[in-house]
């Protein structure tokens, strides 16, 4: 089975409500979405969406990569074609979330000619059932607590709050306090801070906050800093979670080495794909250390291949940031992937077990571009 087309087209997702991290709002998610088609007449879905603000590259980058990537893999055996992805320049702007798209694509077309799920591919567990956390990111206190109770009634009973948006330790303690007594005290909140503190920072917080139970804390000081991530690890009581710092396998190793985290959070869109990311999990279990699968808040074709990434996780899996769509306005795909309760089940059906919406969504840029065998 060989690969006879791969095209491509880009996507703009607004958001469905305000959605502000450390580093500024969010107004809409912006990427590519890319077709793998085979001889024997199979197709396969990736999805290329970088992160500008955290130094993903932009779209412009990622379309640039995929012209100069996609005649190499045209006339390739699909068994083959990852091999291709070894000449890619992963230091180039938008070259991971190149990767993890055509990694997720060729995973997408195996599966489907085998008749087994993406899941199984990795090794994990098709079917699995995948507890999943609600992600608030409202600024103002208020209605992070309002939303943050919505999530409880939903279902969820792992709430992720966006911190280092407020102007002081009292008003990140305020804020957090806030959200943690609309939820109670069986569910779990954990922390995002986006790399917004320094180390003293962070350590100021996080022990001004240890009473309202946070089960982690996620990138509280700049991607750069191990030494002080490691030293906010030591300073204060609350987990640690590397996120932007561990994007990589090769990070992931630095991490681990400087004793910098308790937790690697594992996202494909910035890992440069599932099997990186596989990698990067076995990693965590080598080291003693726990790890959980995000989406970068991709489309659901992004939101498919994290939770089949998901499925490799041990037993029994933590909640995982993969219910991100309903963050979105729209989707590319039909049924959109919202968790129930709580959970999303790992498909069960061959490749991704995910197809485009038949009608053309709107979100969609007005054609494929492509190129192929003629």
């Amino acid at each position: 089975m060989r690969i006879c087309r791969v095209a491509w087209m880009p996507f703009r997702l607004p958001f469905a409500t305000t959605f502000a991290t450390a580093r500024g709002m969010a107004a809409a998610r912006e990427g590519l979405l890319l077709r793998l088609e085979s001889t024997d007449g199979l197709e396969g879905l990736g999805e290329a969406s970088p992160l500008p603000a955290f130094g993903g590259g932009t779209v412009e980058d990622v379309r640039a990569l995929l012209h100069e990537l996609a005649p190499a893999l045209v006339g390739v055996e699909v068994e083959q074609a990852e091999a291709v992805l070894e000449t890619l320049d992963m230091h180039r702007p938008g070259a991971a979330a190149v990767a993890c798209a055509v990694d997720t694509a060729l995973l997408d077309l195996s599966g489907r000619s085998a008749g087994r799920p993406v899941a199984a591919l990795l090794g994990g567990q098709p079917g699995r059932a995948i507890p999943v956390n609600a992600t608030i990111g409202w600024p103002d206190a208020g209605a992070a607590a309002d939303a943050a109770v919505r999530a409880i009634a939903e279902g969820f009973r792992c709430v992720k709050l966006k911190v280092g948006l407020a102007g002081s330790v009292e008003a990140e303690r305020a804020r957090i306090a806030q959200v943690r007594r609309a939820i109670g005290p069986q569910a779990a909140l954990r922390l995002d801070a986006n790399g917004a503190w320094s180390p003293d920072l962070a350590i100021e917080v996080l022990r001004a906050v240890e009473a309202y139970g946070i089960e982690f804390v996620e990138q509280p000081v700049p991607a750069d800093d191990l030494e002080g991530l490691a030293r906010v690890r030591a300073g204060c009581r609350v987990p640690v979670a590397a996120d932007e710092a561990a994007c990589t396998p090769e990070q992931a190793r630095r991490v681990v080495a400087a004793g910098a985290a308790d937790i690697l959070i594992v996202k494909p869109m910035a890992a440069g794909g599932l099997r990186a990311g596989r990698t990067i999990i076995a990693l965590a279990a080598e080291a003693g250390l726990r790890a959980l699968v995000t989406t970068t808040i991709d489309s659901g074709v992004g939101v498919a291949a994290a939770l089949h990434l998901a499925a490799v996780l041990p037993d029994p899996p933590p909640a995982c940031g993969l219910a991100t769509a309903m963050l979105l306005d729209g989707d590319l795909i039909r049924p959109r992937p919202f968790p129930q309760d709580g959970t999303m089940r790992v498909p069960a059906t061959p490749g991704l077990g995910v197809a485009l919406d038949p009608a053309r969504p709107a979100c969609c840029g007005s054609a494929w571009e492509e190129v192929g065998a003629g």
